[in-house]
């Protein structure tokens, strides 16, 4: 298993390159990854250390760190590695409805998101207190699943943009503008285009702000880089924040406030 890592590396980075124009996702959990050949040393690092989960359309071999981050790598029917996804085990929780699958052109079978209503309304199967899309994880494990359903969900959001506060009343007072969001709110980004229109297929993207219930400076003990985790409880339930330091203008504290734009990536813990 370690030499078809190494081996079937080239086309996938290929693809995957095109795809990711944010290394980020790595370097908001300590992997910092700029290059191609970084990524093949990653994968053939974890590789060997990780446990596989055979699915329907191949095997995820699942790295896990004690400082929570996670590398899913994926491999297909023919043991050819086609993809390799960061990912945060913590402590958030949100209980969702699952409405719909989300299967982009370019994902493989072992990639894809769910349609979900947070906080749902028991009494209206398509109601809750707003729809999102996040990616899952370990998505091939629920080809089955009957929709719509519910379930709770651990749900790692990657900052891209962020803000941070000290307090819940300096928030406030940066609000000056006409429009002013709650300290505790969530815009799921990622159905919409500039223009106000749906996008289709949708993107597991999110404009939140919330509350910091917990936070930690960790270290990566793979590469010995720093990223930040909060626990941040905002509207519809809490999520696991993890960021580069580079974005952040100011250190995270328990009881101030994070607000941004991040990449949602997730794991049905039901």
């Amino acid at each position: 298993m370690r030499r078809s890592f190494s081996l079937q590396l080239t086309s996938m980075l290929d693809r995957r390159e095109k795809r990711h124009t944010m290394p980020s996702h790595f370097s908001t959990i300590g992997l910092p990854l700029s290059s191609q050949a970084d990524y093949g040393a990653l994968a053939n690092r974890v590789g060997p250390l990780a446990t596989p989960i055979e699915v329907p359309n191949g095997v995820y071999w699942r790295w896990v760190s004690d400082c929570g981050a996670e590398v899913w790598l994926q491999t297909n029917t023919d043991n050819e590695l086609v993809g390799m996804t960061p990912f945060y085990s913590g402590r958030a929780e949100v209980s969702v409805r699952l409405t719909n699958r989300v299967v982009r052109q370019d994902d493989s079978p072992l990639e894809g998101a769910f349609h979900a209503w947070a906080d749902p309304d028991q009494n209206n199967p398509d109601s809750g207190a707003y729809p999102f899309v996040f990616d899952v994880v370990d998505f091939d494990r629920f080809g089955d699943i009957a929709l719509p359903t519910t379930a709770k969900a651990q749900i790692a959001a990657f900052a891209h943009e962020v803000s941070v506060y000290q307090t819940v009343h300096s928030y406030n007072e940066s609000q000056s503008g006409e429009l002013k969001f709650a300290s505790q709110s969530f815009i799921p980004s990622g159905l919409f285009a500039s223009g106000g229109e749906s996008t289709e297929p949708p993107n597991s993207i999110a404009f939140f702000t919330g509350h910091i219930i917990a936070m930690e400076l960790r270290t990566n003990c793979l590469t010995g880089a720093q990223y930040y985790w909060a626990l941040v409880e905002t509207l519809g339930g809490s999520f696991d924040v993890v960021i580069d330091p580079e974005l952040c203008d100011a250190s995270p504290v328990v009881g101030g406030v994070i607000s941004g734009s991040f990449w949602l990536c997730g794991r049905l813990i039901d």
